[in-house]
This record gives structure tokens, sequence and C-alpha cells, in this order.
């Protein structure tokens, strides 16, 4: 036999009557007609709930790379990147006491648009220097003589454990700080090569005397094209130096 209509709507009146006494029982408070936690409750006493889902731990997201970086390594990636350079972080490389690079990176493009091929093991610092160096002085050079950007940047050594040529003396390769420029590949397809160009070519003599003369500026050696170990190639390092050491 159906309630009368003044029961069901006691009824009705009780179910909402033990809902608000619920709310306000847990510390509850209202907004928007909808019971929300109190601000004076520890949100990190709160059980999860059924509908709770697991936080993954998902490689590149989350958790930085390089949380465990010293400040001016985190400094000097977050710099790259604005730059646009294309790098990953490579593990820490040892090979000898005197051969190795405690952060180092794996450098694949110097700025949108051009490639360092092959890719360049170097310490952050080293690669920083490069992307300077092709941004501010190198892409405007060729711009300027040859009416193209450059798309590439034929490097010959980056890290290597090795001694200078004829001595006993380790390489700025050994600790990443150097690289070896062999070539540049313009975005029209012209390849223009360090080595000493023929007595005609003043197109790439001016070109390569100007990338040259601005590296003298930016890093602690500059060696070659023409002498015995740098006839075909620009050795560029960032040893620290009084005077830049720029030597033909």
């Amino acid at each position: 036999m159906p309630l009368p209509r003044k029961k069901s709507v006691t009824f009705f009146t009780l179910i909402i009557t033990s809902g608000i006494i619920a709310a306000c029982g847990t510390g509850a408070s209202w907004v928007d007609g909808v019971p929300t936690p109190s601000s004076g409750i520890d949100q990190s006493t709160k059980t999860s709930s059924v509908f709770s889902f697991p936080r993954l731990g998902i490689p590149g997201f989350g958790n930085r790379q390089d949380a465990g970086l010293p400040a001016e390594e985190r400094q000097c990636r977050a710099t790259l990147k604005r730059m646009g350079v294309t790098f990953i972080d490579i593990p820490e490389i040892y090979d000898s006491p005197s051969c190795g690079i405690k952060y180092p990176v794996e450098v694949s493009g110097l700025a949108r648009g051009v490639a360092l091929k092959p890719a360049a093991k170097l310490n952050c610092q080293a690669a920083l220097s490069m992307a300077q160096w092709l941004q501010r002085d190198a892409g405007p050079a060729a711009r300027a003589r040859y009416l193209s950007g450059i798309a590439e940047i034929r490097q010959m050594s980056s890290y290597s454990c090795r001694q200078i040529a004829r001595t006993d003396k380790w390489s700025e390769h050994s600790k990443g700080n150097a690289v070896d420029i062999g070539a540049f590949k313009l975005k029209n397809g012209r390849v223009i090569k360090v080595a000493k160009p023929a007595f005609f070519a003043w197109r790439e003599k001016s070109f390569l005397k100007s990338v040259r003369g601005q590296a003298c500026h930016r890093f602690g050696t500059v060696l070659g094209p023409g002498d015995r170990d740098h006839h075909d190639h620009f050795h560029f390092d960032i040893r620290q130096r009084k005077k830049a050491y720029c030597s033909m």
C-alpha cells in the first residue's frame, strides 16, 4: 500500500538532513551547493579514494633529468635550450684520470635548422661556445658572403682520449673542451672546406678568415688551417688562458 504524500516528504527530508549532518561532521564546507573539504583539514591525512589514480614515473616528465646537476650545469643547459641547440645528456665519461667528462652532452644541432654532424660529445660550456660562435659569427658571415645560411657544420673530432701530437701533454679533447671543424654546408647546397682554399677563392678566404677571427674572441685556443697538425680543419677549445691563443 503506497505511503501517504506527507510521509514521503518527511523521509526525503531526513535523507537531506543526514547528508548535511555528515558533511558538517567531517569538517566540510559548502561551495556552490556542493560539500567540499574544509581548509582546516590536513590534506596529507586523507586516504585515497577508489577513484584515485597512481602517479606514473614517465622518463622526461615530472622528474627533471637534470635534477642532480650543479647549478652552473643546469643554467648552461637552460641557455642551450633557449638558443635552440639540439642536445641530450649522456652518462659520465671516464676513461682514465686524464680523460673524461663529468657532465657530458651530445650535441647534434647548434641552432634551429643547423645540424652538427656527426653529433659531438662535449662539456656544456664548450657546446655553448660553439652555439654562440655559429649563431652570432659564422651564420651572419655566410649570409653576408653567400646570401645563404649554414645548414650543417661538419666536425672531425670532439671528445677523444688522446695526447697532443708529439708531446706528453693531454689534449683538450680529452676533457670535452675541444672540437675540430672540417667543413660548412650552406642551405644552398654549397660546401666550404676549411682546408686552405685555392689562391683565387676570394669569397672562401674571406669567409674562413672572418669566422676564424671571431672564434678567437670566444675560445681560448684557435688553430689551423695550414699548420702541420691542423692543415684541413679549425681546432677550437675553451681552455682558460690569460690571452686567447690564435695560430695559423
